[in-house]
């Protein structure tokens, strides 16, 4: 796999419909609805396009996921107090928001 930066992210998001924030379920959601309008066995899309598409999101998934997975997570008591405290979209906001991507 390349090297993630902030352009081959934006790039991976754009492809698969994020514009914005989202979360792992929504990159997942987004991910699955695309493969679905794209995959050949059921793409009324050109073969030769809907196979190169599928293979373009399978990536642009991957490149997501690694770059969401790869974040340290604190299990520290006093962390996790705090972070159970914040509404989902609080903590979101407050883990990534200077991110380049997801900020």
């Amino acid at each position: 796999m390349e090297e993630i930066t902030a352009e081959t992210l934006r790039d991976a998001a754009e492809l698969i419909g994020i514009s914005g924030k989202a979360s792992l379920c929504e990159i997942q959601h987004r991910y699955y609805e695309q493969i679905k309008k794209w995959h050949p066995d059921v793409s009324e899309h050109d073969p030769k396009e809907a196979h190169e598409m599928t293979i373009r999101l399978k990536a642009a998934y991957e490149t997501l996921c690694t770059y969401c997975m790869n974040y340290p997570f604190s299990f520290r008591i006093e962390d996790l107090e705090e972070n159970l405290e914040q509404t989902p979209a609080e903590y979101w906001k407050r883990r990534f928001g200077d991110d380049p991507i997801w900020g």
